[in-house]
């Protein structure tokens, strides 16, 4: 989970007495005082030095493990430069193998009012370790930033925390050294993702607004998640993400955060009523949607999709007027393969829209002999295999039945993921119709029809996928044979935005062919090679 951290740098203001020298004609001594300033910092980092010398929020780089070398400053006396200007500020180096400045005369300094305006630290190639934040959205978050007003007195050794900033991707090792205090402060990423359902029950996805106020004062306002058309002319719009402060004074289950989120019109696309979602989050609920260091899932937002009383989706099948005389007898004519055959596949990426010459996977799919009992229905078992250079590297299987009507219903599955080595990871998005509220749907319609749209699975919040159809009439020529008629669906999953799928089943043979697509792009093809008979 990438995320902003803030540190609190001291740096030591030593205030010294010099003393000029004498005159030899045993006059009056002459004694003028002055303050020597040293700038003190601390093992972190930044990672790539800003255009200009301004503090934005969104211009501080990533953290890196490399080591500061010198630090630059610009000091100011009212309106006078004294050390530094912004357009060349004053570098200081760090004592070899040292957290602190060398001495410098420059920074021997009349004692009086100054105010720090800049203050960055530097790896020895010049690359931006730190920088001290100057105004932005996080003012109101930190306990100070620049410009810093110092008071420099003579004979005074005075402390002033600086606080510094980088964007870390890892947890860091905080070093504290004497009189530096270290205090970090995350700002975590948090990503939103919204469907808007029309009065039909379509999915589209969703453009909208969100405000956001942190302990009850605006942080945010009217800040809108970017939409788009791919080239095919579908709409796509991409996740939301913000940088939200971790607040720490306030409890891990304490609500400081509060959102209010906008649906909005989309020319083309869709007209809706006004429509907006309202919450709160805690640091618990941001944690909630950290997946280790690196990933993090998005909050769903459904505009319209349900009643607000936990109602289904209008396009979930029902499942309580199907009836099942003979449920294992698949006779729908886009399903295959038929029993004792096992269907070959073979998978090519696509690349600038040029596929592969070789294959990067080869899937086998078959119809088991085995049958298994879900919600009191006998439901066939379909076997899906994918291997990657002659290793498993998913094993599934999906349970099917039909219905009188010729629906064929996708019950759940029992999937299975391997390692490049062929173990054993885990079996995430397996599933059980009838089990903690997950409804069956439809793995194939009896009857499609050109802009159907149904769901093929419904557990809400965990797997909500649904296709439409697109074409019944389509001619799709393979290596195999030419097909005609084909029926061709847009298979959606709601969870992964901009990324859906073609599926093509010829009558007599099912499915024949798969396009992948992300962002309107095509990036796999996956066509039927080979009929093996048992």
């Amino acid at each position: 989970m990438e995320k902003w951290k803030f540190y609190a740098v001291c740096v030591a203001m030593a205030a010294l007495t010099l003393t000029s020298c004498t005159k030899d004609d045993g006059g009056n001594d002459q004694m003028q005082n002055k303050a020597t300033l040293t700038f003190g910092t601390i093992v972190q980092d930044l990672a790539e030095r800003t255009q200009n010398k301004q503090s934005d929020l969104l211009e501080f780089p990533d953290c890196s493990d490399d080591a500061p070398a010198y630090v630059e400053i610009v000091l100011m006396q009212g309106d006078t430069e004294i050390v530094g200007s912004m357009a060349d500020p004053f570098r200081i180096d760090l004592v070899s193998g040292q957290l602190f400045t060398k001495y410098v005369p420059e920074l021997e300094l009349v004692p009086g009012d100054y105010s720090l305006e800049y203050f960055a630290v530097y790896n020895a190639n010049g690359v931006l370790k730190w920088l001290a934040p100057r105004g932005g959205v996080l003012a109101d978050f930190l306990d100070e930033v620049l410009p810093y007003n110092i008071s420099l007195r003579a004979g005074v050794k005075q402390y002033t925390d600086v606080t510094v900033l980088c964007f870390d991707n890892r947890d860091v090792n905080q070093y504290g050294y004497e009189f530096f205090d270290l205090i970090p402060t995350e700002v975590f990423e948090y990503c939103f993702f919204g469907n808007y359902c029309n009065e039909n029950g379509r999915h589209y996805p969703a453009r909208y607004s969100i405000d956001i106020d942190v302990d009850g004062e605006p942080f945010l306002r009217g800040v809108e998640n970017s939409v788009g058309t791919t080239n095919a002319g579908e709409p796509y719009a991409d996740p939301l993400c913000l940088q939200l402060p971790n607040l720490t004074r306030f409890d891990d289950e304490e609500d400081y955060i509060d959102y209010t989120i906008t649906l909005l019109d989309w020319e083309g696309v869709y007209d809706a009523n006004e429509m907006t979602i309202s919450g709160s989050l805690s640091r618990d609920d941001i944690m909630d949607n950290f997946e280790g260091d690196s990933n993090l899932d998005y909050q769903h937002l459904f505009f319209g999709c349900e009643d607000g009383d936990g109602s289904i989706p209008e396009d979930v099948p029902d499942f309580s007027e199907a009836i099942f005389s003979d449920p294992t007898n698949l006779t729908n004519p886009y399903y295959g393969p038929p029993a004792f055959a096992i269907y070959e596949y073979e998978a090519y990426e696509v690349e600038e829209g040029e596929i592969g010459s070789e294959a990067v996977e080869t899937i086998l799919i078959e119809r088991r002999s085995e049958t298994k009992e879900i919600m009191g229905i006998t439901v066939v078992i379909q076997h899906d295999a994918v291997y990657e250079d002659g290793v498993i590297r998913e094993d599934t299987d999906d349970w099917l039945a039909q219905d009188d009507s010729g629906n064929i219903w996708y019950m759940g599955e029992d999937s299975k993921t391997y390692d490049e080595n062929g173990e054993y990871v885990n079996n995430e998005g397996s599933w059980e119709a009838g089990v903690d509220g997950a409804l069956p749907g439809y793995w194939l319609p009896a009857d499609p029809y050109a802009g159907q749209v149904y769901y093929q699975e419904y557990y809400k919040g965990e797997a909500e996928d649904y296709a439409e159809v697109v074409a019944l009439d389509a001619t799709v020529v393979t290596d195999m044979d030419t097909y005609e008629n084909v029926l061709v669906t847009k298979d959606v999953n709601p969870f992964e935005p901009n990324v859906y799928e073609l599926k093509y089943y010829a009558p007599g043979f099912g499915l024949i062919k798969e396009e992948g697509y992300e962002d309107g792009e095509l990036v796999e093809v996956v066509v039927l090679t080979g009929i093996i008979m048992e």
